[in-house]
């Protein structure tokens, strides 16, 4: 193992494990000692484990296959975010949906709703709507654009799915191991190995950490032709004409029928005669 790739993963603080009284036996071999009550990691196996990832990562998106990168730590979301942005792979930064694999029907369903109030967006249909509804159809949008905005074009199950701290993400460990889907995770030293097909060990609290590994498995990732925003949405969505319907909340405006009346001339009333000219005649 060269010295500078160690230097270099002890200066972006890999080596950082949790407290000595919160580990994990099962990370025993992965843990090089202890100091001021801080395990410490050995990055030789680090090391290893990296370019195991990256092997198996170089592999699956060869064929054409896509990853799926979850990480909605504060401190992971922003480096793996970029990470499967610039190799066109799909993640989860903000919250995982339950369901998200096991259920995949009905999130499909979910986000065709959610390219169908892009497109009316574009095309300006919330225009047309009362202040309420256009709020309402906004707020939808936003909550959408939050839990499916990198997986619109995921017609299908990935791969492989990469987590960073699975404890935090466990829900989509568990759903990745009912439908045996591959599961690669970065851990600290009071993780468990056994629960995911691969694991880096690693510091897992530190941004630095965390950016330092997604670059270094940047270069292991086959980049595909990358859509872009107006390319994914035109391709997925199937659009429907939006019938002109009443809109709850909106009101109608009348008009009175317009009514032509007949101007009726009238003789004016002979006047009556008053008692002077009665007796006068």
């Amino acid at each position: 193992m060269e010295r500078e790739v160690l230097k270099s993963m002890f200066d972006n603080l890999l080596h950082i494990g949790n407290k000595v009284n919160f580990w994990n036996p099962r990370m025993k071999p992965y843990i090089y000692g202890a100091t001021n009550w801080i395990h410490v990691i050995n990055l030789v196996k680090t090391a290893e484990k990296i370019e195991e990832v990256k092997a198996r990562l170089n592999e699956v998106t060869k064929s054409g296959k896509k990853v799926l990168f979850v990480a909605t730590r504060l401190q992971a979301k922003d480096a793996f975010q970029k990470l499967a942005i610039d190799t066109g792979n799909f993640y989860v930064s903000e919250k995982w949906v339950p369901g998200l694999l096991t259920n995949f029907k009905t999130i499909r369903r979910r986000i065709g709703t959610y390219l169908k109030l892009l497109k009316d967006q574009e095309l300006g249909e919330f225009e047309t709507l009362t202040k309420k509804e256009k709020a309402s159809r906004l707020l939808e949008l936003d909550k959408l654009s939050k839990a499916y905005g990198w997986l619109k074009e995921m017609k299908k199950l990935p791969e492989l799915i990469f987590v960073v701290d699975w404890v935090y993400e466990s829900q989509a460990i568990k759903e990745a191991n009912s439908l045996n889907i591959e599961c690669i995770s970065i851990l600290n030293s009071n993780w468990d190995d056994i629960v995911v097909s691969n694991c880096i060990p690693a510091n897992t609290n530190s941004p630095k950490s965390l950016l330092f590994i997604a670059n270094s498995l940047k270069s292991s990732i086959v980049v595909w032709a990358v859509p872009t925003t107006q390319d994914r949405t035109n391709e997925w969505v199937k659009v429907k004409k939006i019938e002109d319907k009443k809109i709850s909340g909106e009101k109608k405006s009348f008009k009175k029928p317009e009514t032509k009346t007949e101007e009726v001339k009238t003789e004016p009333k002979a006047k009556k005669a008053t008692k002077t000219e009665e007796v006068e005649a």
